[in-house]
This record gives structure tokens, C-alpha cells and sequence, in this order.
């Protein structure tokens, strides 16, 4: 019981120093004012929806705007207020471990 006690002040201590100890903006990592915005948008996208469930439609869109020192944020929800725009995602190729290819792309390359 004494180690779990234990556990639990320093969880907690660790959420307040993340709470407080500023970063390299000066900022602390956990800010309560991001928390507090991203709790809300949260809320407002489920409420947006009639069952409560978000889309996985929803989740493939991704979108990038500026923030107030010119830099570029993605996400896949944008902040109230802000011109943002949808990003196209690329296709991802992969080869095979064994380094292996498709048998048609390797007789084709072989006859040109």
C-alpha cells in the first residue's frame, strides 16, 4: 500500500512540474490553457455528431495553419479562428524485407 501511495506522489508531482516548469518558450509543456482549448474542442466535435462517434473519414483529413509566430502547425482538428488548410496525404511505398518485387515490374524491366 506504502508503494503504491508512493507511485501516486510522484505522478503527481510530475504533472505539476509539467504543469509549471517552463520550457524552451517559456511556456510550460502542460499548458492548463492548451489543455483546457484541446478538451474543448474535443467536446465540441462529438457533440457536433448526432450518435457521438467520430468518423474514421474524419481522421484521415489532416490540416496545417500558422500560429501567431509564423510557424507551421498540423493537426488533425484546427483551432477556432484560424485559416487552415487541408493537407493531401502521399501514398506510402514499401518494399518487401526480403527485397523482393512484384514479378511482373521485373520481367518488364528486363525486356526494355
Amino acid at each position: 500500500m506504502k508503494y503504491f501511495l508512493l507511485v501516486l506522489a510522484l505522478i503527481a508531482a510530475l504533472v505539476a512540474a509539467l504543469m509549471f516548469v517552463p520550457a524552451k518558450d517559456g511556456k510550460p509543456l502542460l499548458d492548463p490553457e492548451r489543455v483546457k482549448a484541446t478538451v474543448e474542442q474535443t467536446s465540441d466535435r462529438i457533440t457536433e455528431r448526432q450518435d457521438g462517434w467520430i468518423d474514421e473519414a474524419e481522421m484521415d483529413v489532416l490540416y496545417r495553419w500558422k500560429d501567431k509566430n509564423g510557424n507551421w502547425q498540423y493537426g488533425d482538428r484546427p483551432p477556432k479562428g484560424v485559416e487552415a488548410e487541408i493537407v493531401k496525404k502521399k501514398s506510402v511505398k514499401t518494399i518487401p524485407a526480403d527485397g523482393s518485387l512484384d514479378s511482373t515490374s521485373g520481367a518488364q524491366q528486363g525486356n526494355q
